[in-house]
């Protein structure tokens, strides 16, 4: 029947080709009645074209089948079968076809647009009509051949699952054009043929050999069925050959001898067990038969030899597990005088299939998987205390094996060895344990002989074997791992498992610099070297050290252990190359090199600096590296060293911006001692001094240079009480001192003021007032012991006796054509007066005045005969006002006079006068 789906057109259901359909009949037809001895056969009964439904090509084949079927109202009688094709290339899934059976006897079959698969695809849906599913192949990661099951009904090896359509030599397996025989546990299964195709052998107890001829052939007992007597598993032999329908594909290495079983993916599914299970990458498989002189060994151990294959036949051999075990047996019994006479027979069903049998001295056990091995004496008794095969130890490997170390002897296991000595007795050596005492080397290591076997029931779920130079501990999440020697006393000294280390993680590792070894533990690490002997290092203080670069680092090997008790619950230990110091609160940093030195140049703990706050930080300017302590820090250059800086002295440091700022590195210490209780530290520019009083400020540049010239502590400035402070007038700063302070601007550098001179200054309004800024240092050892200093816009002059004030403009101006203070004026008396009439202002000095106002400028009025008549007249307020002049002299000194607004006073050695 050819049926349109309601998204197919008339045209393309017409595509469908009958007479190819018809040829795909004839074909399953011609297939079945050779499996079934000419008892099946098939024929077109009728044929409908163009049925309509409502199904579509998008829904599974199994929608479309169930709704042609409902819309037929098809219904199944016996040896009746519905065959509908669609027009679409292939169905759902990419399926070439799909068949439904009921009871074996009627079914349906759906199949896409014909093809060049169509022939065995529906020979093959035929098959399922008939009762029969797939031909699948059993396919292990492992590669094993074959595998028992679990009660479960999983297979014991977790690495296998079955491959449908697996089998490439059987109709029923992957489509192919060829249509390849059925297996034999298909046909036995279907109940195809006469019923002697197939030998049944029953149980094979002992050994026997069988003569296969071609499976695609026609002879009887062509094919092998038998029973395993230990796991009644039932096994088919057939033989492939290019005969029949096997006559493409039995080629290569499908040619030979095939082993199935029934079962697979259904009941009704046959299973083939193929030389190598491992995945197949292609759909078809090229190595499915068994060749001549290869064995298939059973999960339960019956053996099947191929013995020959022909063109026409072939020769197996089963041999059963005790046969196997027998043959071995004795021969291992002939060559081991000390077993002496047999005391029981061969008795299997043991564990993985093997077998034993007792003699006067101890007993031979055999395997499969280990052949045939003789167990004596006392590493027999602790097999036998360890539940013989069903233990962990399993199945022995080899024969005793002595003239070991010490006399001893030992005899390898499935699970490990066991290991005696005269002194030690016999113990197991198994799993882990055993693989890290391999590691070790055996007996020819520092392990030697186990003392006592493996002893389980420790923390965190551990066990631990003990040998003669020292334990193997394993755990869970750590593995097995030896420890020995000086490593190990130094575990002890830690409290072995209940201390801070807990279970080893590695095993000692030498090859370290100067010949050291590790020990890498849950919570730390030991570490030996031949000179520091062995450590151990754990929690912060070990993590500290791995940021030091471990034994590569500065520190290189750990010299102590951990040493706690110390000023606030801290602890430390000493390295090669210095120390690492914890607290709860600082945390664990190293200290080494020169920046130890410094720290312990205040006292270590004891002083100033406290715990380590930070590790050594590089990387600063100039390759220069720093470490925070509790109470401060030290910083390194390779030019300045290492120092020390604390307290006020470091918090003024960092007022400057430390490195940053114009001071750089410290170049000495805190130096204490100074006047007044102070401390200074001297910078790479600077210094930074400090006094109870006064507090900690920082000196640099020109203002420390002005400081300096004026002997610095012990000169007139001593301590600085305020930082410098900048921001000024024409960008200048100034620094406060005790006794004054340095001013400076970029174009009159820095000058101190102190004393009387500053209070002049002040007078004036420091930078705010006419003077501006010092352009001079006070300088002294002028005449009658005084001294001056010269501004911006002006001088103040001081002497004992007249005091400090400050001149400058036009009465400066006036005072320095006087000679200044070697002139008739010498020092002012005063500081400029004014609020005189018209604006007038003046100035008193030792030998006379400065008499300024806006019409007449500054004129001197020096003291002697005109000054006087100039004051009987008022001065200012007299009638001659203002000197328009100074007072001028003849060459010989005789006559004198000096111009005013008002006139002019005249002298001659008669006397002053008006005129």
């Amino acid at each position: 029947m050819t049926v349109q789906l309601a998204d197919k057109s008339p045209t393309e259901t017409a595509a469908i080709s009958l007479p190819a359909a018809n040829a795909a009949v004839d074909a399953a037809s011609r297939y079945w009645k050779t499996m079934s001895n000419n008892r099946l056969s098939l024929s077109v009964a009728s044929t409908r074209t163009g049925v309509k439904t409502a199904a579509t090509s998008n829904q599974s084949y199994s929608q479309i089948m169930d709704t042609v079927t409902r819309e037929l109202n098809w219904v199944t009688n016996p040896y009746t079968a519905l065959v509908v094709f669609i027009a679409t290339p292939t169905l759902s899934s990419n399926a070439y076809g799909a068949g439904w059976s009921t009871s074996g006897i009627s079914g349906r079959v759906l199949m896409p647009l014909p093809g060049s698969l169509t022939d065995s695809v529906l020979t093959h849906e035929f098959g399922h009509v008939l009762g029969l599913m797939h031909s699948d192949s059993l396919q292990c990661l492992s590669g094993a051949s074959d595998v028992a099951s679990t009660p479960g009904g999983s297979f014991a090896d977790s690495s296998c699952t079955i491959r449908e359509y697996g089998n490439t030599m059987d109709l029923m397996g992957v489509s192919q054009r060829s249509q390849p025989t059925i297996s034999s546990s298909l046909w036995q299964y279907g109940g195809f043929g006469r019923g002697d195709e197939i030998l049944d052998a029953g149980k094979i107890v002992d050994s026997k050999s069988f003569t296969l001829t071609a499976w695609a052939g026609t002879a009887s007992k062509r094919a092998v069925k038998f029973t395993d007597p230990m796991s009644g598993e039932a096994y088919y032999l057939e033989l492939r050959l290019p005969v029949g329908y096997d006559t493409a594909t039995a080629i290569g290495g499908n040619r030979g001898v095939n082993i199935v079983q029934n079962g697979g993916s259904t009941a009704a599914s046959s299973i083939i067990l193929m030389p190598s299970t491992k995945p197949f990458s292609s759909s078809y498989g090229q190595n499915h038969a068994w060749q001549a002189g290869q064995t298939f060994t059973t999960h339960a151990g019956t053996r099947v030899s191929i013995d020959w294959i022909s063109d026409s036949a072939a020769g197996v051999t089963i041999e059963s597990i005790a046969a196997v075990a027998s043959r071995a047996m004795a021969a291992v019994a002939s060559a081991t005088a000390s077993l002496g006479s047999t005391a029981s027979g061969v008795v299997c069903g043991l564990r993985g299939g093997g077998c034993y049998q007792d003699y006067q001295g101890g007993a031979i056990i055999w395997s499969p998987a280990t052949g045939a091995q003789p167990t004596t004496g006392a590493i027999r008794a602790r097999w036998g205390a360890l539940n013989f095969v069903d233990g962990p130890m399993g199945y022995p490997t080899s024969a005793e094996t002595c003239g070991q170390p010490a006399g001893g002897c030992y005899q390898n296991y499935q699970g490990g060895a066991i290991i005696w000595s005269p002194t030690t007795g016999a113990h197991a050596s198994t799993g882990t344990t055993r693989t890290a005492w391999a590691k070790s080397g055996f007996l020819d290591g520092p392990l030697r002989y186990p003392t006592g076997d493996v002893t389980c029931g420790m923390a965190q779920g551990g066990c631990y074997q003990d040998y003669e130079g020292g334990a193997i501990i394993w755990s869970p999440a750590t593995g097995a791992h030896a420890t020995t020697g000086p490593t190990r006393a130094a575990w002890a000294r830690t409290g072995f498992l209940d201390g801070p280390l807990g279970y080893p993680t590695s095993d000692v590792i030498c090859g370290q610099p100067a010949g050291g070894c590790y020990q890498d533990y849950q919570g730390g690490a030991i570490i030996w070297s031949p000179t520091t002997g062995a450590h151990p290092s754990t929690g912060p203080t070990r993590t500290a050290w791995a940021g030091s670069g471990f034994l590569t680092g500065t520190l290189a090997y750990p010299t102590s252990d951990i040493v706690c008790g110390l000023v606030n619950g801290g602890c430390y230990q000493d390295y090669q190359g210095g120390a690492i110091i914890w607290s709860p609160t600082t945390g664990a940093h190293a200290t080494t090199g020169p920046t130890r030195a410094a720290w312990a140049g205040t006292g270590f703990l004891d002083g100033p600096l406290g715990y380590p706050k930070s590790d050594i930080v590089c990387g600063l300017v100039n390759g220069g590296c720093y470490q925070d302590f509790q109470g401060g820090a030290i910083i390194w250059s390779p030019t300045t060293g290492a120092h020390a800086t604390t307290g006020p002295t470091r918090a003024a440091w960092g007022r400057t911006g430390f490195l940053d700022g114009p001071l750089g590195y410290p170049t000495s210490d805190i130096v204490c001692g100074q006047p007044s209780g102070g401390c200074y530290q001297n910078y790479q520019a600077g210094t930074i001094a400090w006094s109870p009083t006064t507090g900690a400020h920082p000196l640099s540049g020109s203002v420390r240079t002005a400081w300096t010239t004026t002997g610095s502590l012990t000169g007139t400035l001593a301590y600085p009480t305020s930082d410098v402070i900048c921001g000024l007038v024409n960008g200048g700063c100034y620094q406060d001192f005790q006794g004054g302070a340095i001013i400076w601007s970029p174009t009159t550098g820095a000058h101190a003021t102190t004393g009387p001179t500053r209070a002049a200054w002040g007078r004036t309004g420091f930078l705010d007032g006419p003077l501006g800024y010092p352009t001079s240092d006070i300088v002294c050892g002028q005449p009658s012991g005084g001294c001056y200093q010269n501004y911006q816009a002006g001088t103040i002059a001081w002497s004992p006796t007249t005091g400090a004030h400050p001149l400058s403009g036009s009465v400066r101006t006036a005072w320095t054509t006087t000679g200044s203070l070697t002139g008739t004026l010498a020092y002012p008396t005063s500081d400029v007066i004014c609020g005189q009439p018209s604006g007038g202002c003046y100035q008193d000095f030792q030998g006379g005045a400065i008499i300024w106002s806006p019409t007449t400028g500054a004129q001197p009025s020096t003291t002697g005969p005109i000054r006087d008549h100039w004051g009987s007249t008022g001065f200012l307020t007299g009638p001659l006002g203002y000197p328009t002049g100074a007072q001028t002299c003849t060459p010989a000194g005789d006559l004198c006079s000096q111009q005013f607004t008002g006139g002019k006073i005249t002298w001659t050695p008669t006397g002053a006068y008006i005129g």
